[in-house]
């Protein structure tokens, strides 16, 4: 028998290495997809907790009366569950009285704002707000 019809036996060093390096490529691919959903999913927890404080602040704030709400504007804070979630939350708030009618113009912000969405709502107020005249 010659050398070429004898049956392999076994697998070669290169053949190992080849398989070693698609198996190596492909759980590095798969542990980054895991760290990149992971990721995701916490950008997501933190964008839903900002947007139910930015909701409950604007419900509340519409529910004041009218000469009151520019002062609790000012006086907002971020809740202290919300503080602990999201890092270096700020709130923004301003009252427009315009042709449009009155409105609240609320925004959130936390952490670095180059990487996270800011949360912007806009609530109109039932009653017009009465300038008082001299």
């Amino acid at each position: 028998m010659t050398h070429a019809n004898l049956p392999r036996r076994g697998t070669t060093l290169l053949e190992c290495i080849v398989a070693a390096s698609i198996l190596s490529i492909a759980i590095g691919t798969v542990t980054m997809a895991v760290f990149r959903i992971g990721r995701i999913w916490t950008d997501t927890g933190h964008y839903r907790i900002a947007l139910q404080e930015v909701s409950n602040h604007l419900e509340s704030l519409t529910q004041l009366p009218p000469d009151q709400v520019q002062s609790a504007i000012d006086a907002m804070v971020v809740s202290s569950e919300v503080a602990q979630s999201l890092v270096d939350a700020k709130f923004r708030g301003e009252l427009i009285q315009d042709d449009q009618g009155d409105r609240v113009n609320l925004s959130l912000t936390w952490g670095d704002e180059r990487t996270t969405r800011p949360i912007h709502m806009t609530a109109w107020l039932a009653e017009p707000i009465t300038k008082e005249t001299p």
